[in-house]
């Protein structure tokens, strides 16, 4: 049997910075896995207004039920259909919520992230 060889890291996947509410900045996390070794965090807050949210995405047992850090901000910050261990957010921050599919359907699109300007066409 070979030895386990993962790393056990601590601390968050995410900090976003959006100090404003007008700015349209934010991180999208679409389709996919967050698993591991340790505890993590979805996110540290670094603003008042930062904008992250994992969407369709898989997250084990190794986010913190907390799923934030924070210094008092609120952050809307989104969960949507995730799955598995990490993703009941009976234990998450007062200040985080969970989006509806069309409340997020602006942040997960192409045009969010200006990539029509930047990606090949065969990702739009």
């Amino acid at each position: 049997m070979k030895p386990d060889r993962r790393t056990e890291i601590l601390g968050s996947i995410t900090a976003q910075d959006r100090k404003a509410d007008d700015n349209g900045s934010g991180f999208v996390f679409l389709k996919g896995k967050v698993y591991g070794v340790g505890e993590v965090y979805l996110g540290r807050v670094s603003a008042p207004n930062s904008r992250v949210i994992f969407a369709d995405t898989y997250l084990s047992k190794t986010v913190n039920p907390a799923g934030w850090t924070s210094i008092g901000y609120t952050v809307p910050a989104a969960p949507i259909q995730l799955h598995r261990a990490g993703s009941d957010a009976a234990k998450r921050v007062l200040w985080s919520r969970r989006f509806t599919m069309n409340e997020a359907s602006k942040y997960l699109t192409v045009d969010f992230i200006n990539g029509k300007e930047w990606l090949p066409p065969f990702y739009y």
